[in-house]
């Protein structure tokens, strides 16, 4: 009985110490690049007139996270691989679970030609705990200048409860 008693305890601690690890991380579960403010209608191709929508789900943070989104040139005309677009870089702080979103009206300001869309999870101590990208490809003129392009809702923070309503 004894020797069961000791067996049970070490198997709720060990049980107790895995759930903890695994509910406790913060993560971005999800980031979605679409044609609308809601996320419905997923793409990965634009016209450069278009503007991108994006939306970083984070779960399980117990604490504040902020999201930098941002979009680099991947195979451009003109452009080095990685270079920032101008104007594409959003910040979004959040506290506790919630949804980063992003809007980046191109209004033919971007080039046509392969970009990659990033969202960094940074946690207090400027440390990046995750990251996720999305391949897209912008069709259109591609003799556009890439310098006047600017997102248009920086610093938008949209909480978990807000975005149910």
């Amino acid at each position: 009985m004894k020797n069961g008693l000791s067996l049970l305890i070490v198997a709720v601690v060990l049980f107790t110490a895995a759930f903890a690890c695994n509910v406790s991380t913060a993560n971005m579960s999800s980031f979605k690049i679409a044609k609308d403010k809601d996320g419905k209608e997923e793409s990965s191709s634009f016209k450069n007139t278009d503007t991108v929508y994006g939306r970083a789900t984070v779960a399980n943070n117990g604490g504040k996270v902020t999201v930098k989104m941002q979009m680099n040139a991947d195979d451009v005309p003109g452009m080095k691989k990685g270079d920032i677009v101008p104007g594409s870089s959003v910040t979004v702080n959040l506290d506790g679970d919630g949804v980063a979103t992003y809007s980046l009206p191109l209004g033919g300001a971007v080039k046509a030609g392969k970009y990659i869309v990033v969202a960094d999870m940074i946690n207090d101590a400027s440390e990046k705990k995750d990251s996720k990208s999305v391949n897209v490809t912008i069709t259109g003129d591609s003799t556009s200048n890439t310098t006047d392009s600017k997102p248009a809702d920086k610093d938008k923070t949209t909480n978990k409860d807000e975005d149910d309503n």
